[in-house]
């Protein structure tokens, strides 16, 4: 039987997946999957961070996180900066889970328990950005800093929706963005004017699926997609392409991969938002971690 440490962010999302806990501990135990959880609770930023890098890897042989994007960051965080291999359960409980949505985990009680029970493990990449990680995704620009604009409450009372809101009521603010860009990917230099630009390790960007097509979290890669600046009739034509999967081969989007990126901004300070979460400032160093974590996923 197996020991677990238990991450919980209680004030994430709508509280579908906490609601479910008892449930899901119960089962474990009874099944005698897991004999012994220890629980913790976060109250503030950098709390799962901290437990995860503090916590005796020893003493255990999965943790479990609660939360969302920015709750999984701070944990695997914590993880890599303390040098941690021990798998990782991840119970998305946050607005968006683009992360969780990308490994297609369950979020029902059985399929929880079977895919602990099972345990298979894969392994992930990790982007490091300046002095930080993230495991989904670092975006600059336009409409990248809604996740941490809107409220705690109007996430929770509107989920995704309030994300779209927000967006919609920006739009004419957002359409005025246009950032002089210098990046380097690898070997390759250039200097584009952008709307926004994404680095990712999966397809999932805000909610919306397959935005970067060819992203898989262990291909030892990062992939950079930059929204360039173009006219309104030519950012419709580009939506269009992206409901019939043709996005990346427009005129209007450069589309890399690599080991190494750097970006910065010639016209404008700009926040950088990492996993749903304000981040560092540009300019950016950006690199990829191969592997840097194992993961408990659903039995294929």
């Amino acid at each position: 039987m197996k020991r677990c440490l238990l991450i919980i962010n209680p004030s994430s999302g709508k509280h579908i997946i906490q609601n479910k806990l008892d449930k899901i501990i119960g089962q474990l135990i009874l099944k005698k999957i897991v004999a012994d959880f220890d629980v913790f609770y976060t109250k503030k930023k950098n709390d799962a961070y901290f437990k995860a890098k503090t916590a005796n890897e020893d003493q255990y042989d999965f943790i479990m996180c609660v939360g969302g994007d920015g709750t999984l960051n701070e944990v695997i965080s914590g993880m890599i900066d303390s040098n941690k291999r021990i798998p990782l359960c991840i119970l998305s409980a946050g607005t968006v889970n683009d992360f969780a949505n990308y490994l297609k985990l369950p979020t029902s009680v059985n399929g929880i328990v079977k895919m602990i029970q099972n345990f298979q493990i894969t392994s992930s990449d990790v982007g490091k950005i300046n002095d930080s990680y993230f495991i989904n995704v670092a975006a600059g620009g336009m409409f990248s800093d809604i996740s941490f604009v809107v409220s705690k409450n109007d996430k929770k009372k509107y989920g995704p929706l309030a994300y779209y809101i927000r967006g919609l009521l920006d739009l004419p603010q957002q359409l005025r963005t246009n950032l002089h860009l210098t990046v380097k990917i690898d070997d390759e230099e250039f200097n584009t004017d952008a709307y926004m630009f994404a680095i990712t390790n999966t397809t999932r960007v805000g909610g919306f699926n397959n935005i970067i097509p060819y992203a898989d979290i262990n291909d030892g890669k990062l992939d950079l997609m930059i929204i360039k600046k173009c006219s309104i009739t030519d950012l419709i034509a580009l939506f269009k392409d992206y409901r019939f999967g043709k996005h990346e081969k427009s005129p209007f989007i450069e589309y890399k991969q690599g080991k190494h990126v750097t970006i910065s901004c010639q016209n404008q300070d700009l926040i950088v938002d990492i996993d749903g979460e304000k981040g560092c400032s540009l300019p950016i160093n950006a690199c990829i971690i191969n592997r840097a974590v194992n993961l408990i996923i659903p039995k294929k």
